[in-house]
C-alpha cells in the first residue's frame, strides 16, 4: 500500500468513528504525534491511546476539516494540506495546517503538525478547551 493511501485510509477509519481500526491498522506502536503551540492540546502524544485521545479533544473542541490535499515526498513522507475551521463566539475560525506523516514498518510512525497561523490556533483552543479549576487540578 502506498503511503498516501495510508494515510487516506487513517481518514476513512476517523470519519466512521472506527478508532480500534486505526490503532490496530494504520499507527505504528510506537507512533509519535507533535502537535505545536501554547495552548491544551500542544505538545507531544507517544502511543496510539494518547493520539486517539487527541482526536477526541479536537473533536469536542468543534474542529472541522476541508479543502485536504496530499502528496508523497521522495522520501516516502506523506504532507497533507488542509483548512481546519471552528466557531468562536460567532466568528468563524480558520486554520491553515500541514501535517507531515512519517512512515515506519508499513504504519504511521511520526506525525508533525505545521500550523500556518499559530496565534489564531492558540487562542482558539484556549476558548474552546479551559483548564479544570486549581482544586480539580491539584487533586
Amino acid at each position: 500500500m502506498a503511503n498516501t493511501e495510508l494515510v487516506l485510509r487513517m481518514y476513512d477509519y476517523f470519519s466512521k468513528g472506527n478508532m480500534a481500526a486505526i490503532k490496530a491498522e494504520i499507527f505504528h506502536p510506537e507512533i509519535v504525534w507533535r502537535m505545536p503551540g501554547h495552548h491544551p492540546l500542544a505538545g507531544t502524544m507517544t502511543g496510539a491511546d494518547q493520539v486517539i485521545a487527541f482526536f477526541g479533544a479536537l473533536f469536542r473542541a468543534g474542529i472541522t476539516v476541508d479543502n485536504v490535499h496530499f502528496g508523497e515526498l521522495d522520501n516516502g513522507t506523506v504532507v497533507e494540506k488542509h483548512i481546519g475551521h471552528g466557531e468562536l463566539n460567532g466568528e468563524t475560525i480558520d486554520l491553515p495546517t500541514c501535517t507531515t506523516y512519517g512512515i515506519k514498518d508499513g504504519k504511521i510512525a511520526d506525525v508533525q503538525v505545521h500550523t500556518a497561523v499559530q496565534h489564531t490556533v492558540d487562542r482558539y483552543m484556549w476558548a474552546r478547551i479551559p483548564l479544570r479549576s486549581v482544586a480539580e487540578r491539584v487533586l
